[in-house]
C-alpha cells in the first residue's frame, strides 16, 4: 500500500479531470495489479454511514473508496472521516473527489495540514499551451500523437470545454488511418462524422428526438465509447442548460459556454415542459449507479435512459 495520506481530496470544478486524477491515485495504490475498489457517489451515503474503513479485503488486496460529489458528503460521514484522521491509519485509502469545499471546510482543511489535498483545475483561458498540452495528453491515452495543427484543429471545433475535446480527440484517434494524425484528418472526421460523438446524441436527446438520440448513441456504443464517459457527456449538457436558464455564470459551477452556445441552450430548455428538467437528471441519475454497480448490460441502461429523457411527457 501507499505511503502517503490515507485520505485523499481532489478539487476542482471539471467532473471528468478529477476522475482522470482518482485514476492516476489509484493506479498508485495497485499492489501486483491488484486493487479493491468502492466507488459511490457521496448521495449514496446515509448520514454517518460509512464504508468500513478497517476491514481488510477478503483477498488480502489494497483497498480504495472513492467518493464522488464530497462537496456532498453529509455531516455525519464527514465527522467520521476526521476521526479517521486522527486514528491510526485505515487499511482503506479514501479519495474524495469535490467540486468544492465550502460545505466540507474542516475538513478539507485536515486534509490539506496532512498533505492529501490537490487542485485540479483546467488550463486558463489565456494557457494556450496548457490546452495544447491536454489535447495531446488527449490522444497519448489512446497511443495516439498528433501534429501542432491537428492539435489546433482539435481545440478549434471543441473550445475549452474539455469533454468537448475528449470527446472529438477520442473520435478521431479511433478513425484516423495509422501514423501521426493530421489537421485534415481532424476536419474530415470531426466534421464529416461528428454526428456520431457522445454531444450529437446530447443534442438529439434534449432536442427531444428519440429515434435520432438512439440510432446516435447505437454508433457512439458501435465505435467503441465508453457509457461512463457517453452518460457524462449527457448529463454535462443538461447542466449546460440548466445553468443557462438559471442565468448562472457558468465558469462558477465548472462550465466552458461561448455565448453562440448559450444562445442556443435557451432555445433548446423550451423544449422541457415544467419538472421535465429535474425529471430528466434524476433518470440520469439513476443509469449512473445502474451502469457503475448494477446487474444490466450499460448499453441496455443507457438506451433506456436516452429513450426516457428524449420522449415528450405527453407524447
Amino acid at each position: 500500500m501507499s505511503s502517503g495520506p490515507s485520505i485523499r481530496l481532489l478539487v476542482g470544478p471539471e467532473e471528468l479531470l478529477l476522475r482522470r486524477a482518482a485514476d492516476v491515485v489509484l493506479e498508485q495504490l495497485r499492489v501486483g495489479g491488484s486493487l479493491d475498489v468502492t466507488d459511490l457517489r457521496a448521495v449514496e451515503l446515509k448520514d454517518g454511514d460509512l464504508p468500513d474503513l478497517r476491514t481488510g479485503s477478503l483477498f488480502g488486496e489494497p483497498r480504495a473508496v472513492l467518493i464522488r460529489d464530497a462537496q456532498d458528503l453529509p455531516a455525519g460521514a464527514t465527522s467520521a472521516l476526521l476521526v479517521e484522521l486522527e486514528g491510526p491509519p485505515p487499511d482503506a485509502t479514501v479519495i474524495l473527489l469535490a467540486s468544492g469545499t465550502g460545505k466540507i471546510q474542516k475538513l478539507a482543511g485536515r486534509i490539506k495540514a496532512l498533505g492529501g489535498r490537490t487542485d485540479v483545475m483546467p488550463p486558463r483561458e489565456w494557457d494556450t499551451k496548457a490546452w495544447s498540452l491536454l489535447v495531446v495528453d488527449e490522444f497519448r491515452r489512446h497511443r495516439r500523437t498528433a501534429d501542432q495543427a491537428a492539435v489546433g484543429a482539435i481545440l478549434a471545433h471543441a473550445g475549452l470545454d474539455v469533454p468537448s475535446i475528449v470527446e472529438k480527440v477520442s473520435q478521431v484517434a479511433a478513425a484516423a488511418p495509422a501514423g501521426t494524425v493530421t489537421a485534415a484528418q481532424v476536419e474530415a472526421l470531426v466534421v464529416g462524422h461528428g454526428s456520431r460523438g457522445s454531444f450529437a446524441v446530447a443534442d438529439a436527446m434534449c432536442d427531444r428526438n428519440p429515434t435520432q438520440a438512439l440510432e446516435l448513441l447505437s454508433g457512439v456504443l458501435e465505435s467503441g465509447d465508453d457509457p461512463v464517459m457517453v452518460l457524462g457527456a449527457l448529463a454535462y449538457r443538461l447542466r449546460s442548460i440548466v445553468a443557462v436558464a438559471g442565468q448562472l455564470e457558468p465558469k462558477s459551477v465548472g462550465l466552458n459556454i461561448s455565448a453562440g452556445q448559450a444562445r442556443r441552450l435557451k432555445a433548446v430548455r423550451r423544449n422541457f415542459g415544467p419538472g421535465e428538467l429535474t425529471d430528466a437528471y434524476a433518470e440520469l441519475a439513476r443509469a449512473d449507479r445502474e451502469i457503475k454497480g448494477g446487474e444490466l448490460p450499460a448499453r441496455f441502461v443507457l438506451e433506456r435512459a436516452v429513450v426516457s429523457v428524449a420522449t415528450r411527457a405527453s407524447s
